[in-house]
Parts: C-alpha cells; sequence; structure tokens
C-alpha cells in the first residue's frame, strides 16, 4: 500500500510541475513588447473663423461742385494713378468767376496804391489807408476762393486704385456732393474676424506685444491666398 501511494504522488507532481511549465510559456508570449523611442516634434494647430475683407483705402468720389459733366477720363475697373484726372465739370461758369475776382483784386490794388500815396503826403487820414488795404486782401482772398471753386471741377484719383462702375454720364447735370464712383486701393488688405474673449486673452499672455501671428486666407473657391498675413491689431471691444 505504501509503495503504490508514493506512486500515485510522483505521478501527480510530475503532471503538475509540466502544466506549470506551459503556463509560463504562454505568459512569456502575452506579455512581449515592442519598444521604440517617441519622436518629439512641434505641432500647428489650426483655427478657422469667419472674416469679413476691406481694402486698405476705399472711398467714394463725389461731386465738389454742381455743374455738367464735361469729360470723362477713365473707363469702369480702370487702374489709376494718384493725381491722374478722372472727370471734369463743365468749367465755362467757374472761369468767368475768376476772371471776375481777378478784375476785382486788380482793381483793389490800384486803390490801394493810390490811397498809400496819398496816405504818404498826408492827403488822407491813416483809417483810409487801412481800409483801402482791407478791401484789397478782401479782393485777393475772393480771387483764391475762386480758384479752387475752378480747380474742383477736375477731379483727380487721391491715390493709386481701381475704380468700381460709375453712377453717371457724359452730360450728367451734377449736384454737389453727387457719387460718381468709387475708388479702391487694394495694395493691401484688411481682414477682420471675431475671436472669444477666452481666445483674446490667450493670445495676449501667450504672446508678446510686438510679436505678430501668422494668418492664412481661405478663399470662396477653397484655394488659400497665396500670401501669409499678420495679426497686427487686436480690438478691446467685447460683446457684453
Amino acid at each position: 500500500m505504501k509503495i503504490k501511494y508514493s506512486i500515485r504522488l510522483t505521478l501527480g507532481l510530475t503532471v503538475m510541475i509540466g502544466c506549470h511549465s506551459e503556463h509560463d510559456e504562454e505568459h512569456h508570449e502575452i506579455d512581449s513588447f515592442q519598444v521604440t523611442s517617441p519622436v518629439r516634434m512641434d505641432t500647428t494647430i489650426l483655427k478657422e473663423y469667419v472674416c469679413q475683407i476691406h481694402a486698405i483705402n476705399h472711398i467714394e468720389s463725389r461731386a465738389q461742385e454742381h455743374g455738367f459733366l464735361d469729360k470723362m477720363y477713365v473707363d469702369e475697373g480702370q487702374y489709376v494713378r494718384k493725381g491722374e484726372k478722372l472727370f471734369q465739370i463743365m468749367p465755362a461758369l467757374y472761369q468767368a468767376e475768376v476772371e471776375k475776382a481777378k478784375a476785382e483784386a486788380e482793381y483793389a490794388r490800384i486803390e490801394y496804391e493810390n490811397t498809400r500815396m496819398l496816405a504818404d503826403k498826408n492827403v488822407v487820414s491813416p483809417n483810409q489807408l487801412a481800409l483801402a488795404e482791407a478791401n484789397y486782401s478782401k479782393a485777393k482772398a475772393e480771387l483764391s476762393l475762386a480758384q479752387i471753386h475752378l480747380d474742383f471741377t477736375n477731379i483727380t484719383a487721391p491715390y493709386d486704385g481701381i475704380l468700381d462702375k460709375f453712377h453717371v454720364r457724359l452730360g450728367s447735370l451734377l449736384e454737389e456732393g453727387e457719387l460718381l464712383t468709387t475708388l479702391s486701393d487694394n495694395s493691401q488688405m484688411w481682414v477682420y474676424f471675431n475671436v472669444s474673449e477666452a481666445e483674446y486673452l490667450n493670445l495676449r499672455s501667450h504672446h508678446e506685444t510686438d510679436s505678430m501671428v501668422d494668418v492664412q486666407l481661405l478663399m470662396a473657391n477653397g484655394e488659400l491666398f497665396p500670401y501669409v498675413g499678420k495679426v497686427e491689431t487686436i480690438e478691446a471691444d467685447f460683446n457684453s
């Protein structure tokens, strides 16, 4: 009995050892990992905003005098240079006013010269001389004013730019202040977009005052505008 018992015990131990060895091999295969080194690199995070685009200069060209539109030197959509003539209002009336003012100024000058010679001989009082001088100065001022009105009949471009459509045609009777066209300088473009207050505060805290953030413009056709923009101005105006 003792011998049989010993044999059974030995067999049992053998089986148990064999099973334990197979389990260790399985566990070793499951816990095997491939070791690698992580790559450290900068990551760019993009955010999209809806924007409005404006030209750096965009003005309305209006008539500064009333009268008939006499000449049109340019066409719609044309690129013009600073000082280039755009339109001319019929100048005949204003030219006549300049000639009249010149004659009155000349008359006042002669009167002043005669009064000054008489004042030197004590024939007239100093007050009369002062009055003649004042009339002469007034006549010269009226001549300058008439010349300004005449110059206003020539409408020129205040800067380089592209003309928009015309709101008047040759021969139109213009009133003072009437809109003629618009002029846009597209050499630089301003792009306006709104951000949240939290984004504004993060931008102010993570960037120095003199540093500028790069932005790109995605156009309506899905293409990127070829030039990179800079965030130069931030308005401290929040919607309550």
